[in-house]
């Protein structure tokens, strides 16, 4: 496949996908959490948790995320996914009726005031800044950097 291909299917399996895991760290501990996930047009993540849930709490030691879509149902050794690193900011004041421009969810009502305290859940934005995907061309494991610009 060529970058173009590689980056489509990339956006692909964005697309055909509801969740990411992130990958956190307090710098001693890691942690792992899948997150129901929308996205914006710059394929930017937007997603919605608790203050108090341990990847979030992780977030006030680095902003930064390593991150994984893909579809688990996938047959062994035909499966493909996005992984990547990313920075995460929490979305407050007049950003989040911006990032609900993307996000939405039955999960909760979605408003302003549903995700400011003393509500218990806020909205965060995820913003991608390696991304990779595998190549399903090569004979052995090898990942490539992905745009999805």
């Amino acid at each position: 496949m060529n970058q173009q291909e590689l980056n489509q299917k990339a956006k692909d399996i964005v697309n055909s996908n509801k969740y990411v895991s992130l990958a956190t760290t307090d710098q001693s501990r890691p942690w792992i959490a899948p997150v129901f996930y929308c996205k914006d047009d710059k394929y930017n993540f937007y997603f919605i948790s608790q203050p108090e849930s341990l990847h979030i709490k992780h977030l006030k030691f680095t902003n930064e995320v390593a991150f994984a879509i893909f579809d688990s149902h996938q047959e062994e050794g035909q499966g493909n996914g996005v992984q990547g690193s990313a920075k995460v900011e929490l979305l407050e004041g007049d950003q989040i009726e911006d990032g609900l421009k993307y996000y939405s969810t039955s999960f909760i009502e979605m408003t302003t005031e549903s995700l400011r305290e003393p509500s218990p859940y806020r909205l965060y934005k995820m913003i991608p800044e390696k991304v990779f995907i595998l190549d399903a061309e090569a004979d052995v494991d090898k990942r490539i950097e992905v745009f999805f610009n």
